[in-house]
């Protein structure tokens, strides 16, 4: 039997690869197509023309129009969207789908109205949007008397959503225990996914000083300094602040070193100043890090999964990050395998400074990344997901 699954990004585009917040869906589109499914996908008009362009030839593309309302984000309207609820209605209607996906929750009761009992709805979790909300929802313009209004109907409605899925997929145990605890949802139902990278990295687990020079020569980059990496898309707020802890309290501490901070990121500015290199989006990211000595993580704000780590993880590159930075990935250990910090502080310095200086540590944690890049991987990671829809479909069988 062939698998019919359609993916439903309501607000961006679910195959780009140059977004973090879609390296999931890309690796699903991928795993789903090599296990012959058929894959449909919709998503916003916004990404017609800068899908990926080998797989958006092998789906079948939907588009709808987003709808906007004083300054809050399009997701909150997903519901109320008419553009969306026509567009689902036709497809649902002309389409009968074995299991649907739902990247974030908004929109996720009107999907439940429209397909009732016809296909297994997976919530595709991204993170705890009822605290991810604090930061990252508002625009200039939105009152602030509202704030408190639009947290609580965020918490209320992912709650819902969390209680109609038929199962839900979580990028970490701790966000799995939120909804467990705070939702009261069976434990079986939520299944722990782990956000692998998109990146390759069978080219680069072992550390090869020629590649590295020669990778930096066609970069652009300083061949002699010790090269430090931080990447993430904006305007998204927690990378926001990273990109500004790097540019005012973290690189003018090490002015007087041969230390430069390398700066990547989708809608991110090309600059250089002083021990800063900018380089806005770099097409080869792999590239860019197996360039690099190692990686900093200054995350103090956000929820989910980061996807720079698993991208670190994946390429073996050596990094420090805040508790923050690190949430949801159990198997590293500080020390032994990177350092992790409570927050951006004079101890976060120090670490850098260390890092910095004992090649040796930097060895260690590269060769013990190398081993539990595995605990990451894609494969896993498909594994997984694909065991998940065979326990879907095995209901599906039973309730037949």
């Amino acid at each position: 039997m062939i698998m019919k699954v359609l993916i439903i990004f309501p607000h961006q585009n679910a195959l780009s690869p140059n977004i973090g917040a879609t390296a999931r869906t890309l690796l699903y589109t991928k795993s789903f197509i090599k296990n012959n499914y058929e894959v449909s996908i919709l998503h916003s008009m916004k990404a017609k023309g800068l899908e990926d362009k080998q797989l958006v030839n092998k789906c079948k593309i939907y588009y709808h129009k987003e709808l906007k309302i004083y300054a809050l984000k399009e997701k909150f309207f997903n519901d109320l969207n008419p553009f969306l609820v026509y567009k689902l209605y036709k497809i649902i209607k002309a389409e009968k789908f074995d299991i649907i996906h739902f990247e974030f929750p908004f929109g996720f009761i009107l999907l439940k109205l429209l397909v009732g009992n016809k296909s297994k709805l997976i919530y595709d979790s991204h993170g705890i949007e009822s605290e991810f909300v604090k930061i990252s929802y508002f625009e200039k313009g939105f009152p602030r008397l509202l704030y408190g209004f639009v947290r609580s109907f965020t918490k209320r409605y992912e709650k819902i959503t969390c209680k109609i899925a038929d199962s839900i997929i979580s990028v970490s145990n701790i966000d799995k225990q939120f909804y467990m605890k705070e939702f009261k949802i069976e434990k079986d139902k939520i299944e722990v996914i782990l956000q692998p990278s998109i990146l390759k990295n069978e080219d680069y687990l072992s550390i090869n000083p020629e590649l590295k020079k020669n990778l930096r020569e066609q970069l652009n980059l300083p061949l002699n300094d010790t090269l430090i990496v931080f990447h993430g898309g904006v305007p998204h707020p927690p990378n926001e602040e990273a990109f500004k802890l790097i540019e005012n309290y973290i690189a003018p501490k090490f002015n007087a070193l041969d230390i430069t901070f390398i700066l990547a990121g989708h809608n991110l500015k090309k600059y250089r100043k002083k021990n800063i290199i900018s380089m806005g989006f770099v097409e080869n990211l792999d590239d860019l890090l197996n360039a690099t000595d190692f990686a900093i993580v200054p995350i103090i704000s956000g929820e989910g999964l980061k996807i720079k780590c698993s991208d670190y993880i994946s390429v073996a590159l050596p990094f420090i990050s805040t508790k923050k930075g690190i949430q949801g990935i159990y198997f590293l250990e500080n020390g032994k395998d990177i350092l992790i910090y409570d927050t951006v502080n004079s101890e976060y310095l120090d670490g850098i400074k260390t890092l910095y200086e004992n090649k040796e540590l930097r060895k260690k944690f590269h060769h013990n990344l190398t081993i539990k890049s595995c605990m990451i991987s894609q494969e896993n990671s498909e594994n997984l997901l694909m065991n998940l829809h065979q326990k879907l479909i095995g209901i599906i069988k039973k309730q037949k």
